[in-house]
């Protein structure tokens, strides 16, 4: 059962000894886990109910890594769940690839699970900070359209911005 404090990740590979090895992991060490056998399966769970971060693997049957991190990337919604690829891809080709879709880490296979849980604290660690900046911004939104105009409310919190 997820419980707020808790974050939930999506482990995503079409591989199942991979899938139930890092959820093993994940779970051991505290996480909420969610699984998908392929990138179309992956951005159904993703539409039904948000992870906290995606553990996605490049080669897969149909929809790869690099689609479906391009499309979580590409939508407003989803574009701040940060997204760790894992894989036994090691061409720097690959690498800047991974870089264009969006995504914010890497993680090799075979993987250290040391390496993989700090890796995922730090980007979990960021996105909860941006999830509270995001909460205050939208409570700074609501007062400012309770005592101002929108225009003026528009320009402070564009003036806040930068």
């Amino acid at each position: 059962m997820r419980t707020e404090s808790t974050p939930l990740i999506l482990v995503v590979d079409d591989d199942w000894m991979n899938r139930d090895l890092l959820q093993t992991h994940l779970q051991v060490a505290g996480y909420n886990v969610m699984t998908a056998n392929s990138g179309e399966k992956a951005l159904e769970i993703v539409g039904r109910q948000m992870p906290d971060l995606v553990l996605l693997d490049v080669r897969m049957h149909g929809m790869n890594g690099y689609e479906v991190c391009a499309r979580l990337k590409g939508n407003e919604a989803t574009r701040h769940i940060p997204v760790i690829i894992v894989t036994a891809l090691d061409k720097d080709d690959d690498y800047q690839k991974a870089v264009e879709v969006g995504v914010d880490d890497f993680l090799p296979k075979p993987f250290n699970s040391i390496l993989m849980l700090t890796r995922i604290r730090s980007l979990l660690r960021v996105k909860y900070q941006h999830d509270l900046l995001m909460q205050r911004e939208e409570r700074l939104r609501a007062v400012l359209d309770q005592y101002v105009a929108p225009e003026t409310a528009a320009q402070i919190l564009a003036d806040l911005e930068g």
